[in-house]
C-alpha cells in the first residue's frame, strides 16, 4: 500500500512539474517564429529579381502582398510583376517587354497583338505584357484582381487647381490572368492623376481605398468594387483632431498613417501628439517631447470622428556604464485585420516589436520578430486581412520571402 502511494506522488509531481514548466516556457517566450518559405535570385529571367544594383544607389520602390498563400511582387526596376505560390513557383508575370526578355516557358506565337498573351501550352504559368513605367504598391482583392501603382510618360502629367502639386500617378487594374482592365484615377475609370500615392487597400467587398499625400495633408479615395469613386476625404494637417484634455496645452501633431477598416466604411487615423518643454528654472522652451499616440476611427457614413484609442509607445532604453535611459517611441500602424485586430510595428536592434491591439476589448498583445541584420539591406512588409505578416528581405545577392503565422495567435487570443 505504502509503495502504490510513493509511485501515486512520483507521478503526480512528475505530471505538476512538467505542466508548470511548459506554462513557464510558453509565458516567457515573445518571439514569433518566422518560416522562410522561398529565395528569389537576382538576374533577367522570369522568376528573378532586378536587384542587383542595390548598392549603386538606384531608388527602389518594390512591394509585396500576400492574398490566401499566393504572393505578388512588384519589381520596380524590371518593370514587372510577379504571381508566387507559396513554394516559390512562378504563377504568372506581367512584364514590360522594353526591360525583360521573353518568358522562357512560352514562345512568341504565344503573345498577342493585343498584348495580353496568356499561353495555353503551360496551363500552370501566365504571361501578359504591359508597358510598365514606374510602378510601386501592389493591391489584391478576393478575386484575384490586381491594382498597381504606376507613374504616367511626362507629357500626361498634370497639376492640381491651385497648382502647387504635379499629379501624375494611376492605378492600373488586372483581372486575375493579368489583363488589362483600365486605369484609375482621381474620379474613376479613366480619371485624372492623383498626388503621391502612398499605400493601396482592398476591402471585404473589393473596393480599393488609395491612400495619397498632398502639400497640406492626405486624401483618401475610395471606390466601389466597379471602380467608380464613393467617398474623397481630404484631411488636413492643420485640422487634426485634439483630445479635450489638450484643448489648453501647446501641442503638435502628426499624422503618421491611414488605414480603412477592412469590413466597415471607416478610416484609421494614427496621430502622434507631442508637447513644448520648458525648463523649470529659467522658464524657456528646452524641446518637444513625444506625448501620447491615438487612433481615430472616422466614420464615413456619419462623417464623424469615434472615441480615440490610446495606443500605448514603445520603450526605447539607451544604456552605457554608467546610466540607463528610457525614450517613449510611437509604433508605426501596419494594418488592420478582418477581425478587427490592429498591427502596430517598430524596429529594434533586432528585428521588429509588434503590438497587436483590440479595440473593442483593449487587449493588448505584444511579440517580437527576430530578423538578421544582413538582411536589412531592402525590405518590404505586409499584413494580411487574417493577419499573417509577409516580408521580403534583399541583400545583395539574392531576396528572401518569409512570414509570421500571426493568424494563428490572434485566432487562439
Amino acid at each position: 500500500m505504502n509503495k502504490t502511494k510513493t509511485v501515486l506522488f512520483i507521478l503526480v509531481s512528475a505530471f505538476f512539474t512538467l505542466f508548470f514548466f511548459s506554462c513557464e516556457k510558453k509565458s516567457v517566450s515573445n518571439n514569433l517564429t518566422s518560416e522562410t518559405l522561398f529565395s528569389l535570385k537576382y538576374g533577367n529571367f522570369e522568376n528573378e529579381l532586378k536587384f542587383y544594383d542595390l548598392s549603386g544607389g538606384s531608388e527602389i520602390s518594390s512591394r509585396i502582398v500576400m492574398r490566401n498563400g499566393f504572393f505578388y511582387i512588384s519589381d520596380s526596376t524590371a518593370k514587372k510583376v510577379m504571381e508566387v505560390n507559396s513554394y516559390g513557383d512562378l504563377m504568372l508575370i506581367m512584364y514590360n517587354e522594353e526591360t525583360n526578355p521573353v518568358p522562357t516557358f512560352i514562345k512568341m506565337s504565344d503573345i498577342t497583338p493585343e498584348e495580353t498573351g496568356v499561353p495555353s501550352a503551360n496551363a500552370t504559368q501566365r504571361a501578359t505584357i504591359y508597358p510598365f513605367n514606374r510602378i510601386s504598391n501592389i493591391a489584391v482583392d478576393t478575386a484575384k484582381y490586381m491594382y498597381i501603382t504606376d507613374y504616367l510618360p511626362e507629357d500626361r502629367y498634370e497639376e492640381n487647381e491651385s497648382g502647387t502639386q504635379v499629379l501624375r500617378q494611376v492605378i492600373l487594374r488586372f483581372d486575375e490572368n493579368g489583363r488589362f482592365i483600365d486605369y484609375i484615377g482621381q474620379q474613376g475609370p479613366g480619371g485624372s492623376p492623383f498626388p503621391y500615392v502612398k499605400e493601396l487597400y482592398t476591402t471585404k467587398n473589393n473596393e480599393l481605398v488609395v491612400v495619397t499625400i498632398t502639400a497640406t495633408g492626405y486624401e483618401v479615395f475610395w471606390f466601389n468594387n466597379d471602380g467608380f469613386l464613393k467617398y474623397m476625404v481630404p484631411v488636413s494637417f492643420d485640422t487634426l483632431p485634439v483630445p479635450k484634455s489638450d484643448a489648453n496645452r501647446e501641442i503638435f501633431k502628426s499624422l503618421e498613417a491611414i488605414v480603412p477598416d477592412y469590413s466597415e466604411q471607416k478610416l484609421y487615423l494614427k496621430i502622434d501628439y507631442s508637447v513644448m518643454e520648458y525648463d523649470e528654472s529659467s522658464k524657456v522652451q528646452s524641446g518637444i517631447s513625444y506625448d501620447k499616440t491615438l487612433l481615430y476611427p472616422l466614420n464615413l457614413t456619419t462623417e464623424t470622428y469615434e472615441e480615440p484609442i490610446l495606443i500605448p509607445a514603445f520603450d526605447e532604453v539607451l544604456s552605457n556604464e554608467y546610466s540607463k535611459i528610457t525614450y517613449k517611441v510611437p509604433y508605426d500602424l501596419l494594418g488592420i485585420t478582418e477581425s478587427g485586430w490592429v498591427f502596430f510595428i517598430i524596429a529594434d536592434e533586432t528585428g521588429y516589436s509588434v503590438m497587436i491591439v483590440q479595440p473593442d476589448t483593449q487587449k493588448i498583445v505584444r511579440r517580437h520578430l527576430d530578423i538578421p541584420d544582413d538582411y536589412l539591406v531592402y525590405y518590404s512588409m505586409s499584413l494580411s486581412d487574417d493577419g499573417i505578416i509577409s516580408l521580403m528581405l534583399s541583400t545583395d545577392s539574392e531576396t528572401k520571402v518569409m512570414w509570421w503565422r500571426t493568424d494563428q495567435l490572434i485566432k487562439s487570443l
